[in-house]
């Protein structure tokens, strides 16, 4: 199974993994190469040291990064022929799913708003007039972080 690494609605690639979960799976992420032989799938992906190199047995579930691909761009010949070609249009019955398997009745993560952020509080400023360093470390240790 093939997907984007990502929606582009909130960036979260939730999706992918709890699909690969769902079907019992194993998810490979953040594809950039991929390749296929026979009942063996190898992916290569970029991390901060390189390039990692992850193998599984299919079926496996592989999500891409958009260095997976150079575009192809249609010929005239194919739009023309595209325009002949029949579009099958399924519903959710025709595949066996009930309302409650789709849209938000079958959603599993929920937004729950969406607008700017809170406005933080403004920060505090502590001018150096030789007691600096004691301010900043008595602000620290108020907040517990020393």
């Amino acid at each position: 199974m093939l997907c984007a690494t990502e929606s582009s609605d909130s960036y979260t690639g939730l999706v992918p993994g709890q699909l690969a979960q769902l079907l019992g799976i194993p998810p490979l992420t953040f594809a950039t190469a991929l390749t296929v032989d026979g009942s063996t799938v190898t992916i290569k992906r970029q991390s901060g040291a390189g390039y990692d190199v992850v193998t599984s047995e299919l079926p496996a579930l592989v999500t891409v990064t958009t260095a997976i691909n150079e575009p192809r761009y249609p010929t005239l010949k194919g739009i023309l022929g595209a325009k002949k070609k029949e579009i099958r249009k399924y519903t959710a019955a025709d595949l066996g799913l009930s309302p409650t398997d789709v849209g938000e009745g079958g959603a599993r993560e929920k937004v729950l708003s969406v607008g700017r952020p809170a406005a933080r509080p403004p920060g505090t400023i502590i001018k150096d007039d030789g007691e600096g360093g004691t301010r900043i470390a008595d602000f620290l240790a108020g907040l517990k972080l020393i």
